[in-house]
Order: C-alpha cells, then sequence, then structure tokens
C-alpha cells in the first residue's frame, strides 16, 4: 500500500464511480480500476461493493478513515515545507451559494493579484456539504450557515447578513405577498429552512416553490412577478433605487443569519490561508466582520 493507492482509493470513494475519480486525478480509467484490485489483493479483502456506484464496504469504510488521515499528514507536511513568507501552493476554498455570489469574486481578484502563486479553487455548495467536506479534509476552509459548537471546527471569522422577504414592487401588502409562490434554492438552503420555520409560526405550513439555484435568476424572477423570494438584503441593495422591488422586514428572530468561515481544528495555518483571511476583511463590501473568535 503506497500513497498513490490511497490518493486512488479516496478518489474513488469520494466519487462513487471509476470514471470521475480517473478523470479527477487526470489518470487513465483502467489504470484506476486496476490499482483498486490490486489494493484489494494486497489486503485481501473487498473495499467496494460494485453496483450502479462504488459504494464502500465495511472494510472499504475503515481504510477511508486511515486514508483521510495519511493523506492529509502528507498535504500538510508538503504544505509546512512550502508555508514561507511568501504565500503560494493550493488554497482548496469552498462556499454557499449567496457567499460565493454576492462577496467573493472581489476578494478572490484582489488576492489572486496580490499572491498570484496561489492556486486557488473555490467548490459552492450548501453548508452541511461544506461543513462534511471540511472533516474529509477536501477542503481548508469554507464560509458556511455558523454551525454549532464544535471540537473538530474552529471558527476564524464570523459576519452577519440580514434576511428580507422581498416582491414585485406592484405589491405593498405582505398578505399578498405570503399568498404567492417563492423563489428559492433547493431543498437544503438555510434561507429555505429558516422560510418555512418563519412562516409556521405564524400558520402557514403549505408553501409552493418555484427552484432556482442563481441569486440574480431569483431576483430577476421576482421583479417579473412570478414569486416572492427570502433573500440577505445584501442581494437587493443594487436594486433600491430602481422601484422594481419592495422588500419587507422579518421579525428579530428570524431576520438574522450568521455565517462562518470555518476550518479544520488541527488544520495547518499557512500564510495562504492568513492572508486570505486578511484579504477578505479588507475587501468584502459592507458586511460586518469579527473575528477571529472561539
Amino acid at each position: 500500500m503506497d500513497i498513490n493507492e490511497l490518493r486512488i482509493f479516496r478518489a474513488v470513494a469520494q466519487e462513487g464511480n471509476i470514471t470521475k475519480a480517473a478523470k479527477t486525478l487526470g489518470y487513465v480509467q483502467s489504470n484506476v480500476t486496476a490499482r483498486i484490485q490490486q489494493l484489494e489483493e494486497e489486503q485481501d479483502t473487498k473495499l467496494f461493493y460494485r453496483q450502479r456506484k462504488m459504494i464502500l464496504t465495511p472494510s472499504g469504510e475503515k481504510l477511508l478513515s486511515y486514508a483521510e488521515k495519511i493523506l492529509h499528514l502528507v498535504d500538510e507536511a508538503q504544505k509546512a515545507l512550502q508555508n514561507t513568507s511568501e504565500p503560494k501552493g493550493i488554497l482548496r476554498l469552498g462556499a454557499n451559494h449567496t457567499t460565493s455570489a454576492l462577496h467573493l469574486p472581489l476578494v478572490l481578484a484582489q488576492y489572486h493579484k496580490a499572491y498570484p502563486k496561489v492556486e486557488l479553487s473555490l467548490a459552492t455548495e450548501f453548508s452541511g456539504e461544506l461543513i462534511d467536506k471540511i472533516k474529509h479534509f477536501q477542503l481548508d476552509a469554507a464560509f458556511v450557515k455558523a454551525p454549532a459548537n464544535d471540537p473538530d471546527i474552529v471558527k476564524e471569522l464570523l459576519y452577519e447578513e440580514e434576511l428580507v422577504l422581498i416582491s414585485n414592487s406592484d405589491y405593498d401588502d405582505i398578505e399578498k405577498v405570503l399568498a404567492k409562490p417563492f423563489l428559492m434554492n433547493t431543498k437544503g438552503c438555510f434561507q429555505r429552512e429558516l422560510l418555512e420555520s418563519w412562516l409556521k409560526s405564524i400558520g402557514i405550513h403549505s408553501v409552493r416553490y418555484m427552484e432556482f439555484n442563481h441569486l440574480d435568476a431569483i431576483v430577476q424572477g421576482v421583479i417579473s412577478g412570478l414569486g416572492a423570494s427570502l433573500v440577505p438584503y445584501s442581494v437587493i441593495q443594487r436594486y433600491m433605487g430602481e422601484n422594481k422591488l419592495r422588500y419587507f422586514s422579518l421579525p428579530a428572530e428570524y431576520k438574522t443569519i450568521q455565517i462562518s468561515l470555518i476550518r479544520k481544528k488541527d488544520s495547518l495555518m499557512t500564510s495562504a490561508f492568513e492572508k486570505f483571511v486578511q484579504v477578505f476583511k479588507t475587501y468584502s463590501p459592507k458586511i460586518g466582520v469579527s473575528g477571529p473568535i472561539s
């Protein structure tokens, strides 16, 4: 068993598919298949159930836990050796859809300009998926809905977003707005979960959805009269002088969400990551950033 075999094994486990794993690794598919078979023969155990997807067996689950730790240590060693005063190497970030669309384009552009030797990557997913990737060493850091205290997670900085109910400017009666369909991200979005909690608190238990996975599409849909939505106020600020939208405030217990930049507790604080935090605090527009926090 060598490091390369473990990387191949981890990729197949993560992708659940030989073809996708080969593409991710830049390998020929037959090579990946052969290395998995070789690893199983060496360990004299079956690591995957070969169905429509490659599903880990109990032995595979056990090996994956060790593989992630071993590969993390190898990656950390490489980062430590590269961790000079001039940031370089790979910085793998994740963000929820709102942060990715609103606050990161300018930040990443300024960061790349200042530190061109750092290879940046950004995964945009829901908070639960990002937290899982942090715990499995697949990301260096991620912006997520502030998680509950977790001994494995460190929150490096925190900012707040104010949520507002939005509708076409023709509507000034919130009761009529609440009767319309809601344009929201697919299930798993924390804004959608908060919307449902608020609506239930005022006696509305059935919600009609039109699912969109892009903030601009949601806003344009609301402007055109398709329905209403619940979005951060920062999303609609640029529309406020155009008389295209109307917004309504929420009760205090539902109007604010906290977003944290998190990392795994035992991960190395590289100069590339430290500089990213500094750049975010400097260039992220119109949000209250505080940190570091415990």
